[in-house]
């Protein structure tokens, strides 16, 4: 039953990160409206593909806050619906989980505790999906829909990834602390990202997504802060590889997930440089945000196994 919740708790972080993808996909599709009613999709369960099955009136009929719905897009309306039903799955694989977590409960109360978390947290999150709707995409309602997936993220890869043997990569707390300090650098570094993401959204917007251009030199000194604190986050992990391979373990899956970092972080920092140079690139956005979402993950299984614990 133990490997059964841990394959399953894998299985979420996976759906989580496939949700956070989607999530992005959606902002950098100008999809978020693309089903502008939840948790129907222009009130079916099986979206549209044609504006025929429309009625007439159904920007009224969709309106928000006296904001006639967008013009019908079969390409944008899809892409939101998948984002929704990937939550949906989620949300009966999280509740599998706590259901399998029961069992646990006189072995390990903590596993049961946070499945019972997650299970809370995914529910809200759904609730928050649909007032970032209700609200026509309003910013701070989108920064703390993100910010509730990372903490969905790091208590599902605790669940998933969580040590079941003593070990330990070093004999000090120094390593801990960086790796510590690396996730929540990487927290901020996201956020940052959101932040960027709203400004560039709205200058978009602004511009009907013409003069890619001047996006990025219109945008306020948040952007120089998010592209100055790459260059921290870079060395963080820089010198945490240096101590890792530097001290003599016998732990090779502490060094593939070090290897797993360093390959992540490089493919992270090239997005980051092709958003930069190159007119932020639609198709780049989610990537960006996958690979940041993925750091995370591999930082926090790190920390996990990078002191002492009991079975």
């Amino acid at each position: 039953m133990k490997q059964y919740l841990s394959a399953l708790a894998k299985i979420n972080v996976v759906l989580i990160l496939l949700v956070i993808l989607a999530g992005s996909v959606v902002r950098s599709t100008q999809s978020g409206m693309g089903c502008p009613d939840w948790p129907k999709c222009y009130g079916l369960f099986i979206p549209p593909t044609h504006i025929d099955q429309l009625p007439q009136n159904y920007k009224q009929i969709y309106a928000h806050q006296g904001i006639p719905a967008e013009d019908f897009d079969a390409v944008k309306t899809w892409i939101e619906y998948i984002n929704r039903l990937l939550g949906a799955i989620l949300g009966i694989t999280v509740f599998l989980q706590l259901l399998s977590s029961l069992y646990h409960w006189k072995q390990d109360k903590t596993i049961t505790l946070l499945s019972i978390a997650i299970f809370l947290l995914t529910g809200f999150q759904g609730w928050l999906g649909a007032l970032v709707v209700a609200s026509n995409l309003a910013p701070l309602k989108i920064t703390i829909h993100m910010l509730m997936a990372m903490a969905l993220l790091l208590l599902g890869t605790h669940i998933a990834w969580k040590p079941k043997i003593i070990s330990s990569i070093v004999s000090n707390k120094k390593i801990s602390y960086f790796i510590g300090l690396s996730i929540v650098a990487v927290i901020i570094q996201i956020l940052l990202g959101t932040q960027v993401r709203q400004e560039i959204d709205q200058l978009a917007k602004a511009l009907n997504y013409s003069q890619r251009d001047i996006w990025i030199s219109n945008v306020s000194s948040i952007f120089s802060i998010h592209r100055s604190f790459a260059h921290v986050i870079l060395l963080i992990h820089a010198y945490i590889i240096y101590i890792i391979f530097k001290t003599k373990t016998d732990l090779s899956s502490i060094k593939t997930i070090t290897y797993m970092i360093a390959f992540t972080l490089f493919l992270e920092i090239s997005a980051g440089i092709i958003l930069n140079y190159m007119d932020m690139p639609a198709s780049i956005q989610p990537i960006h945000l996958l690979l940041a979402s993925v750091l995370l993950c591999l930082d926090y299984i790190l920390f996990l196994n990078s002191k002492p614990v009991k079975a």
